[in-house]
């Protein structure tokens, strides 16, 4: 019975230790094959879905750097064309409407469905689910990896 206690409480320290754990964080490497066999924190999925949410609704990431596009965008955000529960609706210059981004919509109603690779390429290319280009009021938002893959992330899962 001590044992399995004892066992528990070193693999959840283990697992707490490697939270951080990744190829990158590991100075020599060494530790590669380990943290790549520890489940992934909680927080982390929350960190990025956060910095989805910051860029979708202000245009900026979490730690405030705005985000930029081309051509330059109307609007500061995503949120600011799109709504901030994606619902969309807004009349823009030369009769465009701002899509609708809740998941029924991308992903139920559509065919194909949008995934998370073809709403990354939508949001930094401007190429929608079927290879059409979208109307050139839409920016071509410029972002880091991390980003792009954090905000499409936040639509996909977080606009219903």
């Amino acid at each position: 019975m001590n044992r399995s206690i004892v066992f528990v409480a070193a693999f959840v320290a283990l697992a707490g230790c490697g939270s951080h754990g990744s190829k990158a964080a590991s100075p020599s490497g060494s530790g590669a094959a380990v943290a790549s066999s520890v489940p992934a924190p909680v927080r982390a999925p929350a960190s990025a879905i956060a910095n989805g949410r910051s860029i979708f609704l202000t245009g900026k990431d979490s730690a405030g750097v705005q985000i930029s596009a081309q051509p330059p965008p109307l609007m500061p955000s995503c949120a600011a064309c799109h709504r901030a529960n994606g619902s969309g609706g807004v009349h823009l210059p030369n009769g465009a409407i701002s899509a609708d981004l809740r998941h029924n919509a991308l992903v139920t109603q559509q065919k194909p469905p949008y995934t998370l690779a073809l709403l990354e390429r939508a949001i930094s290319t401007g190429v929608d689910n079927q290879g059409e280009t979208l109307n050139q009021v839409m920016p071509r938002w410029k972002l880091s990896k991390r980003d792009l893959h954090d905000v499409a992330e936040y639509v996909l899962t977080q606009l219903k």
